[in-house]
């Protein structure tokens, strides 16, 4: 048994799969979750993604060797604060937000009772809720972790366990550098995303233009059936390099526009060429 007991705080997809994950490894004596949803807390107990659970914060998670906050990631400091009421001292808390640094340097001033492991398991769907909970959401996939010069060596072990028991690869970026990459190939994306759907709903006047389209905008746009609270806080912590992110896209998409304007199909092609070349690379 590598664990003898793990909390995951907040049971929907990431939290619930997670749990689930945890407990299918048999790596892991008791995992217990907390949830403030009662509707979503009974199905986690009842479909045994969960050993026990809490509705709050609170006794029930002493004994853990690991709390994981898999909250909003506005809330992970307040979050974690909480925990840290309830636990024995050192004990080990980490995060699933895809934002880093905000979470890590409010983490670096207490409390102390708590060791922090900035974590980011890099799986997901458009769906949310503990009822689209899947053990093998992580299998294969990225997990970043952050760690600092302050953060505690056995902890990062820990975590980077936890994760790799619930099938993830696990690598190590600083937290600054995870917010500008994740930026750039994950909210930049929902930005846009969102983006093209508002653009094109409100063109389509009396028409439902949505019915027109073929299976390109539907996939382009599948994430931006994703959770608008949980992305709208991402955008704010993540604000300035989100901020760059959509500026360099608006600038690239500012190329095309001029190239359509001036007619010149040639300048266009080669445009359009280079990107397709890019995206080619990414797979090789």
């Amino acid at each position: 048994m590598t664990f003898e007991k793990v909390a995951v705080v907040g049971l929907g997809l990431i939290g619930g799969s997670l749990a689930a994950a945890l407990r299918k490894s048999g790596e892991v004596g008791e995992v217990f979750g907390i949830e403030r949803d009662a509707e979503s807390l009974r199905f986690a107990l009842e479909g045994g993604i969960v050993d026990a659970g809490s509705s709050e914060i609170g006794p029930g998670i002493s004994g853990s060797e690991i709390v994981v906050i898999a909250t909003y990631v506005d809330m992970v400091a307040q979050v974690a604060r909480e925990v840290s009421g309830f636990v024995s001292p050192d004990t080990v808390v980490c995060d699933t937000g895809s934002v880093k640094a905000p979470i890590v340097r409010e983490m670096e001033k207490g409390p102390r009772n708590i060791r922090f492991v900035g974590a980011h398991p890099v799986a997901g769907k458009e769906t949310s809720g503990v009822r689209e909970s899947d053990p093998g959401l992580f299998s294969g996939k990225k997990c970043v972790v952050t760690p600092v010069e302050g953060t505690c060596p056995e902890a990062l072990s820990m975590v980077k366990t936890l994760f790799s028991l619930a099938g993830s690869e696990v690598v190590e970026i600083d937290p600054e550098s995870h917010d500008e990459i994740f930026s750039l190939v994950s909210h930049l994306p929902h930005a846009v995303a969102y983006s093209l759907v508002s653009a094109v709903a409100s063109s389509g006047g009396d028409r439902d233009l949505f019915g027109f389209s073929g299976g390109g905008l539907a996939d382009f746009t599948r994430v931006a059936e994703s959770s608008p609270e949980m992305w709208a806080g991402i955008f704010i912590e993540n604000r300035d390099a989100l901020l760059r992110a959509i500026r360099s896209f608006s600038g690239r998409l500012g190329e095309i526009e001029k190239a359509v304007a001036s007619g010149n199909v040639e300048d266009l092609g080669t445009l359009l060429g280079k990107a397709r070349d890019s995206k080619r690379d990414l797979g090789k």
